[in-house]
């Protein structure tokens, strides 16, 4: 059922292009020390207590080819207050690279595009001890820490890098809350945990929710686990205990819809394994509408324009707004057979309608049967041919419209409003 053999002949290949090569690394390196060094010395010219460290998956050494985002973390002492961390920074990034622009968040850091690539330049606390973090950006120094010191003794930074491009092309890298999927750094830790990629598969093959995963053993069992955290910390498939962090579980932002589709790639994977299992495809609308007519459904999209706001935010709201709207179109009686929305030379929501006919009459749900006296009266009053429905009154009601597209065009253009 599983082929080894097949699959490292593919593995292979593919490492052949997500390795970044030499020449990109030391163009990278060079970048990357002019950006870094311009920053040290401005702190020393301010004579402010800090210094600087390469983060993300370019300071762990996990990059994938062609892959240009450099976290650049100032590390200032404890004795700064928290909360001027952010205009500290500012006033050191604004004299060096003045077209910075700042990024409102917990902390304020500053984004900026130098020589083709995209640097964050964020404040944190140099702590002695991971748990001492005040902010979450506080323990990606021990992160990276400890990755590369893992990835290192088991030579297995590509098989980091396998994992990821593999993540990345099934649309479930990234723990952004519009993405809920695996982070860059629950991407590592499971390589680490298995050693190495296809071990890591292997493994997901036969496990099932809720999956626990400790690699500094600091829990004796699952259940202190079970025990000692809180149901949020407990919501997602999978439990990464951070290794550095015993307080924290590192997959945290995974759901279950992500987990499925990165379990059904694993098992799809190893039974037939091919190139295109590390291809990122993204999605066309073309592609949608062609999908939608053969399946005879009605497609409806709509092109919405981007905010200023950062597109973590931006998507999470936008991806409430869907799912608010999905809501309401099944309240109505039309059932939705896919929606969502995507990038295309642009960004659309889309609502793909199996309903193409509907009543003259919906049902109205009112409040329980045993709802106070007087609402029950108002309810009846107001609606005299009320009856119960399993616990509920209901009321059959006309429609106002009974064309499906009109329905769903007025329902999007009010519940995508202010966006």
């Amino acid at each position: 059922m599983i082929s080894r053999e097949k699959a490292e002949y593919i593995c292979k290949k593919v490492l052949k292009q997500i390795v970044p090569t030499e020449a990109e690394i030391d163009k990278l390196n060079t970048v990357i020390n002019f950006a870094k060094k311009a920053v040290e010395d401005e702190l020393k010219k301010q004579s402010l207590d800090a210094d600087v460290v390469v983060g993300g998956s370019i300071g762990k050494n996990t990059w994938l080819r062609e892959t240009h985002d450099v976290d650049i973390f100032v590390r200032f002492s404890t004795k700064y207050p928290e909360t001027s961390l952010g205009g500290l920074l500012g006033n050191i990034i604004k004299s060096v690279f003045p077209t910075a622009k700042i990024t409102h968040g917990s902390r304020d850091y500053y984004q900026l595009c130098y020589k083709g690539y995209d640097f964050d330049f964020v404040p944190v606390l140099k702590i002695d001890k991971a748990e001492f973090a005040k902010n979450s950006m506080d323990a990606s120094p021990f992160h990276i820490a400890y990755v590369r010191n893992h990835s290192r003794i088991n030579n297995i930074a590509d098989q980091i890098r396998l994992f990821k491009a593999f993540a990345k092309a099934q649309g479930v890298y990234g723990a952004e809350s519009y993405i809920s999927g695996l982070s860059g750094y629950v991407s590592e830790l499971l390589v680490i945990k298995y050693g190495g990629f296809l071990n890591m598969l292997e493994a997901f093959e036969n496990l099932q929710p809720k999956i626990l995963i400790d690699i500094e053993k600091h829990y004796g069992d699952a259940n202190d686990v079970f025990k000692l955290f809180s149901e949020s910390k407990l919501s997602s498939p999978m439990i990464v205990i951070d290794p550095v962090m015993k307080a924290r579980n590192a997959a945290a932002a995974m759901n279950y819809k992500t987990f499925s589709v990165l379990l059904f790639a694993i098992r799809k994977f190893l039974r037939e394994p091919s190139e295109e299992f590390f291809v990122q495809k993204p999605q066309k609308i073309t592609a949608l509408e062609a999908v939608s007519r053969k399946r005879g459904t009605l497609f409806i999209k709509k092109e919405v324009k981007q905010t200023e706001e950062k597109d973590d935010i931006f998507f999470s709201k936008l991806k409430k707004k869907v799912s608010q709207i999905h809501s309401e179109l099944e309240r109505q009686g039309i059932e939705v057979y896919d929606y969502g929305f995507l990038h295309d030379k642009g960004i659309y929501v889309y609502f793909e309608i199996a309903t193409l006919e509907l009543s003259k009459y919906q049902k109205h749900y009112g409040p329980p049967v045993w709802v106070p006296s007087d609402n029950f009266d108002a309810f009846i009053d107001k609606y005299k041919d009320a009856r119960p429905e399993d616990t509920n009154l209901v009321v059959d009601v006309k429609r106002e419209s009974v064309d499906v597209k009109t329905i769903v065009l007025k329902v999007l253009k009010e519940g995508l409003a202010d966006v």
